[in-house]
């Protein structure tokens, strides 16, 4: 009879306490998945734009110092330029350096995949 009293006086969850709980923790990951994926998309862009910047920047000084444009980035790499040739965001692709006269700084630079 003792037994049975100490089973009765233990406690727990309940199925529908439970339930609430994982109804809880889905609702909240349901707002919060959509919301990194958005942040992992702005970092990526806030990244090539600092990258086509930069790459961009010191085509210029290359410019300034030979005349004419770099062939490419790696010949930026090449003269001390840059550290190393950076990489497009996500890993797909490279940067390009448009060498036409007459283009802007903004479109001077891409990522061609």
């Amino acid at each position: 009879m003792n037994r049975y009293r100490q089973i009765q006086d233990e406690r727990g969850f309940t199925l529908i306490e439970m339930l609430v709980v994982l109804f809880i923790i889905g609702l909240i990951l349901a707002i919060a998945i959509p919301n990194l994926k958005e942040a992992g998309e702005k970092a990526r862009e806030k990244a090539d734009q600092a990258n086509r910047n930069l790459i961009s920047a010191q085509a210029d000084n290359y410019y300034l110092e030979f005349g004419e444009y770099p062939a490419s980035v790696a010949e930026l790499v090449k003269r001390g330029y840059l550290r190393s040739v950076p990489k497009c965001p996500g890993g797909k692709g490279s940067y390009v350096i448009n060498r036409s006269p007459g283009v802007s700084s903004e479109k001077r630079v891409s990522c061609k995949k």
